[in-house]
């Protein structure tokens, strides 16, 4: 019989391993956890292990070791790793068990519920099995339903999921707010805008729509706005203000600006990064100032892209001295991993005019 390498470092676990005759297998308490936005305190677990064919022959205890604990769908997409190592310590005859304070977090929470996932598996691995075991425990979101409307989370885009737009006259376009909510309650909010020529110092924003929705047993809800005003040429702020509940951040604002027909812009020469870069960390986009602008605003699109009528993927602003950026986190959270986008670069003078363009460059991201 080929030799079975030593795990645990004794001698009787090895040779009752040879024989056949070891089995293990792990569980926890409780086996069922309930949770929600509006409850996520730390939950006492207890897990044990058990291995079968040890015997009183071992004469010392083993020690198993789970180095982490994981959060998954129940198609098994990981949401949350808790990186603790958890120790379990058996006695001669087999079995130990071991305490754990989990919490699941919030922001798994909200992943889950963006993914429609109502039902969760905590798993934690001890050993290697059949000399350890694999225990889970079922996390059941919900049961809030009984709770005062919380909101956790309101983000905006537009109807394309761009976070700038640039439009034609009249051009029809409206945003939508995502809201994760947990409890049950009244929302009540109001979209607003601000218009040229406010929107060249301290915006000024005036009433759009208001919206009020009945809201209840928590989850992801979306409210659209009526749509934006775009007769005027220059720059806008469309957002999207809570007023009831309560909430203790500020709504993202959404920059949009409306071109009259084709202005002729002067070409922007582009210093970096190179054509077919992959974008890193420290990758800084360079251009050199254009005459007149004001703001830059630097746009990513699918590489599949045939022309720029097509709404950018992501981009964001720049003030119009500012000539090398890096790409935040919140441009880049747009672009998935591994793929090839085109980047260009836009300058706008003070009437939101495009006074310069760059051509199309290429990049990759990791």
């Amino acid at each position: 019989m080929r030799p079975i390498r030593c795990l645990f470092g004794l001698m009787a676990l090895c040779m009752a391993a040879q024989a056949g005759a070891v089995s293990g297998s792990a569980s926890v308490s409780p086996g069922q956890i309930h949770a929600s936005l509006n409850s996520t305190l730390p939950t006492p677990l207890v897990w044990t292990v058990q291995i079968a064919g040890i015997g009183a022959a071992a004469g010392v205890p083993l020690v198993l070791t789970s180095p982490q604990a994981m959060v998954t769908t129940t198609s098994g997409q990981i949401l949350q790793i808790d990186p603790l190592p958890l120790t379990v310590r058996l006695s001669p005859s087999g079995q130990g068990t071991a305490i754990e304070n989990f919490t699941l977090s919030p922001s798994t929470i909200v992943a889950a519920l963006h993914m429609g996932a109502g039902t969760l598996l905590l798993r934690r691995t001890f050993g290697v099995p059949p000399y350890g075991g694999i225990a889970t425990a079922v996390i059941y979101l919900g049961g809030s339903n009984s709770g005062p409307l919380t909101l956790s989370r309101v983000s905006l885009h537009f109807d394309d999921r761009s976070l700038v737009r640039v439009l034609r006259p009249n051009e029809p376009v409206v945003a939508i707010a995502e809201i994760d909510y947990s409890g049950s309650g009244v929302l009540n909010g109001l979209w607003e805008v601000a218009t040229p020529p406010t929107t060249q110092g301290e915006p000024v924003f005036i009433p759009l729509a208001s919206a009020t929705l009945n809201l209840a047993g928590g989850g992801l809800t979306e409210v659209t706005s009526p749509p934006l005003p775009a007769s005027m040429a220059g720059r806008y702020f469309v957002r999207f203000r809570v007023r009831s509940p309560l909430v203790p951040f500020e709504g993202l604002v959404l920059p949009y600006a409306v071109e009259i027909g084709a202005p002729t812009a002067a070409p922007i020469a582009v210093s970096g990064p190179a054509q077919h870069a992959t974008l890193r960390a420290d990758t800084r986009f360079q251009w050199r100032p254009a005459a007149g602008a004001i703001a830059y605003r630097l746009e990513f699109y699918d590489a599949n892209a045939a022309d720029s009528d097509r709404a950018p993927i992501s981009g964001e602003w720049l003030p119009g001295a500012q000539v090398d950026a890096p790409l935040s986190a919140l441009a880049q959270s747009h672009l998935q991993p591994g793929q090839t986008y085109r980047w260009r670069i836009i300058a706008l003078d003070g009437a939101s005019q495009v006074v310069g363009r760059s051509a199309f460059y290429e990049i990759r991201t990791p």
